[in-house]
Order: structure tokens, then sequence, then C-alpha cells
């Protein structure tokens, strides 16, 4: 199975305003397949959360589980 990890600004990439980000075009084509496949995104917990769409699998987390989900993980891909 695999779950995304969005860190920071990153999540950003799943709101509605996407205007500012660097080949949106290319964000825009994937995000409905995403969507469609119900892929699971892991946000950091932050007290000034980006705002993202409701249609995607988001579950917040604080820094430390976050951490751990990630050292638990046979494979990791960093971007």
């Amino acid at each position: 199975m695999t779950t995304v990890v969005l860190l920071g600004e990153a999540a950003r990439l799943l709101g509605d305003e996407t205007e500012d980000i660097l080949d949106v075009e290319i964000l825009e084509k994937y995000l409905p397949s995403i969507e469609q496949l119900k892929i699971p995104f892991i946000l950091q917990d932050t007290p000034d959360q980006i705002p993202v769409r409701d249609e995607f699998s988001i579950t917040r987390e604080k820094d430390e589980n976050i951490r751990s989900f990630i050292r638990s993980m046979d494979c990791a891909l960093v971007f």
C-alpha cells in the first residue's frame, strides 16, 4: 500500500489555491487519479493548518508520529 506524507507547505498541493504552484497543470492532471485510487495522505498536525479539499483521505499527525511511521516503512522515497 502507498501512503503519501506531505510536510510543511507541501500540503498546499491538496488545497483549492494552487495558482502559484509550479507545474500546476501536471498536478491537476494527476489529482483526479489520486482521488479515485483513495491514496491516503498524512499531513503535519500544526496550529496553522493549510486547508485542503475534502475529497482526499487525510490524516493529520504530530511530527513524532510521522517520524515513527516513516521509520517503520520498508521503502521510502523523498522528493
